[in-house]
């Protein structure tokens, strides 16, 4: 069940680095706004420009308090005490004394076990979990988007102003002209720097969405092999975003757009899973590796059968 993170002692330690990413992100949206397009409105381009950018800015605050205020998942009071006909091995934290399930980790940091423990991110204050893992990969996009857009429609003000600085001695006896010309400089170098350093950190966290891996599996996992979770990428991803496509792109959870499943039980491909002491590898003969094994108990029963 999703509910809002609540403010523990810790939490409260860790807010300096939302004050810096704040800081960052509003910074360069003044610089973009105010002093590349403001003295342009209300031109037609100008409007439009900023339009399009307030609405992938509006997404990226939604998404980062999203991402700041959900609890990531916490696993259910009593749960695993009643093992029923399930004879699997469970783990056990004796830091939470809770019984873990699947993809469940402890975070040494939040002092607490995590459903689908992703890693915990200290620029959001918060575990990547169940809950908040679409918010935190929205974060991703919608900042990446924003700043394409920054780095694009600056870019042009950033060459008129150098070309003007070097035609005109008396743009240099300008102070505001000066100071304002810094400030957009050093905005855009940020935005830059931030977009190469995304770009390969959302490229690695969709394909882990895409492949049913959390950073912490990967971490564990050998090369060229699958999760035992991974269902497929469209269902992999729906457990993630939600069911509804047309919803993916919202930083809110509603009946159509929350993630599928509660984080504590898991569908797992059957083909790459006996039990929970032999996997198979999870290659495109999964279905022959299956059909194999059943063809080898049904002939071990037919021989017993024979020897009676």
């Amino acid at each position: 069940m999703q509910r809002t993170r609540a403010f523990t002692q810790q939490r409260m330690y860790g807010m300096g680095f939302i004050v810096i990413v704040l800081t960052i992100i509003f910074g360069i949206h003044s610089s973009f706004v105010f002093i590349v397009w403001g003295p342009k409105l209300w031109s037609p381009g100008a409007v439009a420009i900023l339009f399009v950018f307030h609405l992938f800015f509006a997404n990226l605050l939604v998404s980062f308090y999203q991402c700041v205020m959900t609890d990531p998942g916490i696993v259910p009071p009593n749960w695993g005490f009643y093992m029923g006909d399930e004879t699997k091995r469970r783990r056990y934290c004796k830091m939470c004394n809770v019984w873990k399930p699947d993809r469940t980790h402890h975070c040494s940091i939040c002092s607490r076990c995590i459903l689908n423990m992703d890693h915990h991110c200290p620029w959001i204050n918060n575990c990547v979990g169940f809950y908040n893992r679409k918010f935190f990969i929205q974060l991703l996009v919608y900042v990446y988007i924003s700043l394409a857009i920054v780095v694009v429609f600056a870019f042009p003000e950033i060459c008129d102003r150098v070309a003007e600085m070097t035609r005109s001695a008396s743009k240099y006896q300008s102070t505001g002209y000066c100071i304002s010309s810094l400030i957009l400089a050093m905005a855009f170098c940020m935005a830059l720097l931030l977009i190469c350093t995304l770009t390969n950190f959302i490229k690695f966290h969709m394909k882990l969405v895409l492949e049913n891996y959390t950073t912490i599996e990967n971490l564990e996992r050998e090369d060229g092999a699958k999760s035992k979770f991974d269902i497929g990428r469209r269902r992999n991803w729906e457990q993630v975003f939600g069911s509804n496509p047309w919803m993916w792109w919202l930083p809110v959870h509603t009946q159509a757009s929350r993630p599928i499943g509660d984080g504590v039980r898991w569908r797992v491909h059957y083909t790459r899973v006996i039990d929970e002491d032999e996997e198979l590898p999870a290659d495109e003969e999964g279905m022959s590796q299956a059909s194999r094994l059943l063809n080898q108990g049904a002939a071990g029963s037919a021989n017993r059968s024979g020897g009676r």
